[in-house]
């Protein structure tokens, strides 16, 4: 069952679809046909929608202003100038809408002013005037009226209409207006060469053409390009003019060629010096010559004295003198179309050059000195040195030249002649010199006894230019001065305690200049100084044919001279080192006394000397024994030792050990003892006390018998 009803369905939908396939050519076959897809009016038909063309194929015409508006357009609607419309029948289902592009004609275009130039007025037309559009018509009324001719001569001032036609339709627009302005330029007249003086000072220019009316120039008969009023002109150029009465300018052109005639040339300045001692001499010659440039020659000249041969102006200057120096001479050229131009020529007649020479006339040898040239500014002098071969040297601008220069002898500068510079050279002698007188430089030479002994005199020599002063320091000291005397000699005489240096600073003459120099000599006053000497023993005291050593201490090998006991002097020379020595063995007192003390070699200095030593010999000491001889047995005895004081004295009892006893200051000691047995007591030595301690052998004995 349902197999069924959808084939029903799907036979129904297919015999739809095909009566509509056969229906839609009937549909379309009634939409309006555009037979004219491009449509023209004119403005003054003020076209309307109900205007527009198109075939109405039975369901009638409606426009619309795009291709699927639904809104048709009222046939009253004014059409607009370039606006596309579109046609669909009463059923606006035509589907693809034909369309129709509008164009208006409206009045031609073209300016509301124009002017109108013409050389004539009959040249004048309405063909001059000038409108865009399609087959223009000129009227003088604004509507109505007919046509003018294009040959109908314009009226100045007046305003005319021009109209255009529709090319589809024939139909006519609207008019422009232009109010015409007629202006009448005619062909200006002038002179067609004309002929200027081609000053270079002020070279005439485009604004000095001569044309009648008010002017443009041109450089060709068809350039456009005006020429600048400031534009030089060119000789032989031809230049053209137009009469403008703006904004009109005339189409033909006058031609003017222009011819440039040189100026006037008298040359330029020129001029001559001749040296006053050479007017008489001068032959004439020719002021034009002198003149610089190419002057031309038709000239005259005038001057302060007259001239022959014309232009030439040949004059002879043997008249002339320094006092009238300068003398001018014009030449004037003149023409009718360039003004008159003048150039001059100079005579100058030059003085003689002078020139003085001046010095300062005494310096020292080697210093410097001044020569000074003073003349004619620039002139170049001639002198010699010495007479020898000529120099020359220039003088300044403010008439001074300076040699300057260091001189050892006396120099001579003489003068020989001067010299101006330039052209021409005037020249003469001259006498003039200076002496440079050199003054030789002082000198000096310093002598002295060279070694002295301490305080004795010296004598420094100075020897050199008589009456110079010399400079001098002692030992480096300030400068001290002594003058030598018309001999050249000097001299200091003095003593001296030390070594002393003399030494030259410098030497000068007295008087102006005043010359000096350095001077570097010197001497030496060698002080020996006053020997020294001192004795000394190492043993003062000694005992008898005891040993004792004297020593001399002093100024190295100096010779000491002494005595011994006040005897005859002894001398001892002292080693490099300053010492000698006698060592010697001495029984008695002995006194050493210097005398003096004199150092070697040359000179020899002494003094004398006082001190004394003494080498004291001490006695031997001596003792004694004594005893009472006999005592009974277990008694006291005494035994008294007598002799040097404080002296130790060694003994032995009954030949035993030795034993000592010291003597008391009185020189006595006592032993006190009992004895049993009979003792002996024997002396061995005796010796003193201190330094040294002198002894002795003793023999003494004494025996104390002891009775039982």
């Amino acid at each position: 069952m349902t197999i069924k009803i959808i084939l029903k369905k799907n036979i129904f939908l297919l015999f739809l679809w095909l009566f509509s396939f056969a229906f839609i050519p009937s549909i379309y076959s009634q939409c309006p046909t555009v037979i004219n897809a491009t449509q023209s009016f004119c403005d003054l038909q003020s076209p309307t929608v109900s205007n527009l063309q198109a075939v109405n194929n039975g369901n009638g015409v409606v426009w619309y202003a795009t291709a699927t508006s639904t809104t048709p357009l009222l046939n009253t609607t004014g059409l607009a100038n370039g606006q596309v419309y579109f046609v669909d029948d009463n059923s606006g289902t035509c589907g693809t809408r034909q369309s129709v592009i509008v164009t208006i004609y409206t009045a031609p275009i073209g300016q509301n002013f124009q002017g109108v130039c013409v050389e004539s007025a009959s040249d004048a037309l309405i063909s001059s005037l000038i409108a865009a559009g399609n087959n223009v018509q000129w009227y003088s009324v604004p509507t109505n009226g007919s046509p003018l001719l294009p040959t109908t001569v314009l009226n100045d001032n007046t305003i005319y209409y021009a109209s255009q036609t529709n090319p589809d339709t024939g139909c006519e627009t609207s008019r422009l207006s232009v109010f015409v302005n007629v202006g009448i330029v005619p062909v200006p007249n002038g002179n067609p060469v004309q002929e200027f003086c081609n000053d270079l000072n002020n070279p005439p220019t485009v604004a000095d053409l001569n044309a009648s009316g008010n002017n443009n120039w041109y450089l060709t008969p068809s350039s456009a390009a005006i020429l600048d009023l400031t534009t030089p002109l060119i000789n032989g150029q031809s230049y053209y003019a137009t009469t403008v009465d703006p904004p009109c300018e005339s189409i033909s052109r006058l031609e003017v060629i222009v011819n440039l005639l040189n100026p006037n040339n008298p040359g330029t300045a020129g001029n001559i010096a001749i040296c006053s001692n050479q007017l008489a001499t001068t032959t004439p010659f020719d002021l034009f010559n002198l003149l610089g440039g190419t002057p031309d020659n038709t000239g005259v000249w005038s001057g302060p004295l007259t001239t022959s041969n014309g232009y030439q102006g040949t004059v002879n200057v043997a008249s002339l003198t320094l006092s009238g120096s300068p003398y001018t001479f014009t030449y004037v050229v003149s023409s009718s179309l360039c003004p008159q131009s003048s150039s001059t020529v100079t005579i100058t007649v030059l003085p003689l050059p002078v020139v003085t020479i001046a010095s300062n006339s005494t310096i020292c040898s080697g210093e410097s000195a001044t020569v000074t040239f003073t003349g004619t500014p620039n002139a170049v002098v001639t002198y010699t040195i010495n007479g020898g071969a000529n120099q020359t040297v220039t003088l300044n601008s403010t008439g001074t030249a300076i040699i300057t220069n260091t001189y050892l002898t006396t120099t001579t500068f003489t003068l020989v002649s001067v010299a101006t510079s330039g052209t021409p050279s005037c020249s003469q002698l001259q006498s003039g010199s200076v002496v440079i007188t050199v003054l030789p430089l002082p000198v000096v030479a310093i002598t002295a006894n060279a070694t002295i002994c301490s305080g004795e005199n010296a004598t420094v020599t100075f020897t050199g230019t008589p009456n110079a002063v010399v400079t001098y320091t002692i030992n480096g000291g300030a400068n001290q001065t002594i003058t030598l005397n018309s001999s050249g000699s000097a001299t200091i005489i003095n003593s001296y305690t030390v070594t002393t240096t003399f030494a030259l600073v410098s030497v000068a003459t007295t008087g102006s200049p005043s010359c000096s120099q350095l001077q570097s000599g010197t001497v030496l006053i060698t002080v020996i100084p006053p020997p020294v000497v001192t004795i000394t023993v190492n043993n003062a005291t000694v005992c008898p044919n005891g040993s004792a050593t004297v020593t001399f201490t002093g100024t190295p090998n100096a010779v000491v001279t002494y005595t011994i006991n006040g005897g005859a002097n002894q001398t001892i020379t002292l080693n490099a080192s300053g010492i000698a020595t006698i060592t010697n063995t001495y029984s008695v007192t002995t006194t050493y006394t210097l005398v003096s003390v004199t150092t070697s070699g040359v000179p020899n200095c002494s003094q004398p000397q006082t001190t004394a030593i003494t080498i004291t010999v001490l006695p031997l000491p001596v003792v004694t024994i004594a005893s009472n001889s006999t005592i009974c047995s277990g008694e006291s005895a005494t035994v008294t030792f007598t002799g040097t004081p404080n002296a130790v004295v060694t003994y032995t009892i009954n030949g035993g050990a030795n034993q000592t006893v010291t003597l008391n200051s009185t020189g006595t000691a006592i032993i006190t003892n009992t004895y049993l047995t009979t003792t002996t007591f024997t002396l061995v030595s005796v010796a003193t006390s201190g330094t040294p301690s002198c002894s002795q052998l003793q023999s003494g004995s004494v025996v104390i018998t002891v009775l039982p």
